[in-house]
């Protein structure tokens, strides 16, 4: 058994969170342009196919800034670990996220969510 012991946990979703899927960036013949980073290419690791997303900037530095001031910082998605972590990996923020996991999918407590996480923050995107 592993204990998390950190009392500030920030938990981060992926899809339309930290990437947005935008059937625009989806194209592979959208530009792509490394200095401005307007798509990421990210390769899915469930079935090799390459997805071109759009980094949604407020919420990549929100997380940056959590890291900074000392917060956990955990990265999930609903569609699994693997797609999770390849998505931290091609926005290149390893150095900022703690934990990465499949997003939970069952809340058992006496308490609402809303009781449990606060307010959802969701910043939109530009």
């Amino acid at each position: 058994m592993e204990v998390i012991t950190h009392e500030n946990i920030a938990a981060f979703d992926v899809d339309d969170t930290l990437v947005m899927w935008d059937s625009q960036f989806e194209r592979q013949d959208f530009p792509y342009d490394p200095e401005l980073r307007t798509k990421v290419p990210i390769t899915d690791p469930y079935d090799g196919s390459v997805n071109y997303l759009k980094p949604h900037r407020k919420h990549i530095n929100l997380l940056k800034k959590y890291k900074g001031r000392g917060m956990l910082v955990v990265v999930w998605s609903a569609a699994g670990y693997k797609w999770a972590e390849a998505v931290v990996k091609a926005l290149g923020i390893e150095e900022y996220v703690d934990y990465i996991l499949t997003k939970p999918t069952k809340l058992i407590d006496d308490l609402t969510p809303n009781e449990v996480f606060g307010t959802r923050i969701y910043l939109k995107d530009e």
